[in-house]
């Protein structure tokens, strides 16, 4: 008796076969990961008089402005270029001053920043700054102790 020639064998798996399913595997987890990934924001995604003040807003910038919403500081068409700068001025502080997020945190007098009125929103601001600016940075939020 023979034995059926490899080719002939009906559940015989070919290692181009095996090559072929990986790489469909691999193309189905990349196109799962695109679909996970949300795009950058647009002007619709922002507050109206936000949109209105900065009609020509970065994705990064708006960003900014979503996380600042998500972190409960809000951010209007009057306030929007200061805040950006507050965001943008954190992370330039970080990156080229020697400091951390807790050191440059602080009021006039080196203490923590207060976790109600003007000292809340600054380090609200200071935080979606780091998201959207510098994520490299992002490990250091703790430090701001947001309630």
């Amino acid at each position: 008796m023979t034995t059926p020639s490899r080719a002939t064998r009906p559940y015989a798996v070919r290692p181009a076969s095996r090559r072929g399913l990986a790489a469909g595997a691999g193309l189905l987890f990349v196109l799962a990961l695109a679909a996970c990934s949300s795009p950058d924001p647009t002007l619709t995604d922002l507050p109206s008089d936000v949109a209105s003040a900065r009609p020509t807003i970065s994705a990064e910038e708006a960003k900014f402005v979503l996380a600042a919403q998500k972190l409960g500081a809000r951010v209007t068409g009057a306030s929007v270029d200061d805040d950006i700068q507050t965001g943008t001025t954190t992370c330039w502080a970080l990156e080229n001053g020697g400091v951390n997020l807790g050191q440059i945190a602080v009021d006039g007098d080196d203490r923590p920043l207060p976790d109600s009125g003007d000292g809340l929103r600054t380090k609200q601001l200071m935080a979606a700054g780091v998201q959207a600016f510098c994520p490299d940075y992002d490990n250091q939020i703790a430090q701001l102790k947001l309630p």
